[in-house]
């Protein structure tokens, strides 16, 4: 079984995370994490795995185009957060596999560019997806709520502490890799919850 040997961190309703970061090289096997994010939303959530993902920019026959380049995925229990390298490489498919699962939602704010691009840049199609802000638009009656990002949702949704978050991204620049790891997990945390809220 995969092991999430990463720093765990608590949340602010005591519940704890436990986090793996993986830088991937071609011979980086992530099938087994991949499981287990799935069979921790599946035996001790509510089906839904919180993602985000990153892009980079780089410069292609003199045109610039967005390449991914790291990808967050959060449940109750877990947050593992992948570097993708440059050239993408075979083992990448699991990743791909796992975005076609038909048998979870992945939960993201503004999410609907990201699934263009993951489509057209990369051939990347997540078979089951929903975007949190407008599940609280309908289920709050308020419709400027389906513009705010991740914080502002969780804090209108949920009304919980933000001080550690905020005090993170206040020295981003400075702030340690543990710390940016922390912050990773507090988001996707904050949004698993928001949905796990919107669906009672």
């Amino acid at each position: 079984m995969a092991n999430f040997d990463g720093p765990g961190f608590s949340m602010v309703d005591e519940s704890w995370i436990q986090t793996k970061a993986i830088d991937i090289e071609p011979s980086t096997d992530i099938s087994p994490y991949l499981s287990r994010i799935l069979e921790d939303c599946v035996w001790n959530g509510n089906r839904a795995i919180v993602f985000d993902v990153y892009w980079d920019v780089e410069s292609v026959n003199t045109k610039s185009e967005q390449r991914l380049s790291s990808v967050k995925l959060s449940t109750k229990n877990l947050c593992l957060f992948l570097r993708l390298p440059n050239q993408f490489t075979d083992n990448l498919k699991d990743l791909y596999r796992f975005f076609a699962s038909k048998f979870v939602t992945f939960v993201g704010v503004q999410i609907g560019e990201d699934l263009v691009l993951l489509k057209e840049n990369h051939g990347i199609v997540i078979r089951s997806s929903l975007e949190i802000g407008k599940l609280a638009a309908v289920a709050r009656g308020t419709p400027i709520v389906e513009f705010l990002g991740a914080r502002e949702l969780a804090h209108k949704i949920l009304s919980c502490d933000m001080s550690r978050l905020d005090s993170i991204q206040s020295k981003w620049d400075e702030a340690g890799g543990d710390d940016r790891l922390e912050a990773a997990a507090i988001e996707g945390w904050l949004i698993y919850n928001v949905y796990d809220q919107l669906q009672q």
